[in-house]
């Protein structure tokens, strides 16, 4: 009866979570309307905030309860959803030339990031300093993506003022709305998958790397499907890669930085380290290289994606690495 309750509040604050992230987006979008920022860029920072913000809070709360791996598992796992499911799926289903511009400075940002990571990493353990670091990366980002935005402004829709103020006060209310959704949910999911993990004997590293990473990833899956019915690759692409780049910088920084006024600080576990982050790298250099050099996508890359996410949870699931 215990597991099953277990499972159950797992699954509400899931649902919870989903919610959540809908409100995000929806009000990441009316944002949109309000400002007039074009796709490519409202994809990369505001919306990409939005579908990130299940895993930001996810990850801050496991930290502060001391479920590191979790919290960890989490946000790599998210990011490999993100990249090796959401995206191959629109890359076999839609498939489409892009910028190069674009994809270069975002795909290059991207690359950066999880090398800083992953020399952070090295010594199982993310401290406040680098925290921070990671974190003032990510205000680097944002600057750089509003600032382009500003130089290639791509008005959507023209409102009138008073229409503006009250498309912008229905975002404010939505963000607010969504993030107390959020928070809920994601206490649900922390305590509940820490019980569910004790009780079937499943590491916290696994179930962050697969059922709470994907579970998370709903938010980004919900909008690429959207891109795939409006045909709306920028958005797309922006919305991944933003993401990754926020999970890479923001959502791990803010890990190190939780940890450190935790009092434990953020260790991390070696397969998070030696297998997640490896792993990571090939899915992105599978997406990335591809659009930098021929300026498009390929349905090869998304069929490679998916066949490499499919061993990864394999192995996860058979393996059970700490």
């Amino acid at each position: 009866m215990g597991l099953m309750l277990y499972v159950l509040l797992f699954l509400v604050g899931l649902f919870f979570i989903i919610k959540g992230g809908d409100f995000l987006v929806s009000a990441a979008l009316q944002f949109g309307r309000a400002t007039g920022i074009g796709h490519i860029v409202l994809g990369a920072t505001v919306i990409a905030v939005a579908t990130t913000a299940p895993e930001i809070v996810i990850s801050t709360i496991a930290v502060f309860e001391g479920h590191y791996d979790m919290a960890a598992g989490n946000a790599i796992g998210g990011m490999m959803a993100n990249i090796a499911l959401v995206m191959a799926v629109y890359i076999v289903f839609v498939g489409s030339r892009v910028s190069r511009r674009d994809t270069a400075t975002k795909g290059l940002f991207l690359f950066g990031s999880l090398i800083l990571v992953a020399i952070f990493a090295r010594d199982l353990y993310i401290s406040l300093w680098e925290g921070l670091i990671l974190i003032a990366l990510a205000v680097v980002f944002f600057v750089y993506a509003f600032m382009s935005a500003r130089k290639h402004k791509q008005i959507i829709e023209i409102l009138d003022p008073p229409e503006r103020r009250r498309v912008m006060r229905r975002a404010v209310l939505g963000f607010a709305l969504g993030q107390a959704i959020l928070i809920f949910g994601a206490t649900l999911l922390v305590q509940n998958g820490e019980r569910i993990a004790a009780d079937l004997g499943i590491s916290e590293t696994v179930i962050g790397f697969t059922i709470v990473a994907v579970g998370t990833s709903s938010p980004e899956l919900v909008t690429i499907l959207a891109a795939i019915k409006r045909k709306s690759g920028d958005l797309a692409l922006g919305n991944i890669l933003g993401s990754n780049i926020i999970n890479s910088t923001l959502l791990l920084g803010a890990c190190g930085l939780a940890g450190h006024f935790g009092g434990h600080g953020m260790p991390l576990s070696r397969t998070v380290v030696v297998f997640g982050l490896p792993v990571l790298f090939i899915a992105t250099v599978i997406v990335i290289l591809p659009m930098l050099l021929r300026g498009r996508t390929y349905r090869w890359q998304g069929l490679a994606l998916l066949s490499l996410y499919a061993a990864y949870i394999l192995y996860l699931t058979i393996a059970q690495p700490i």
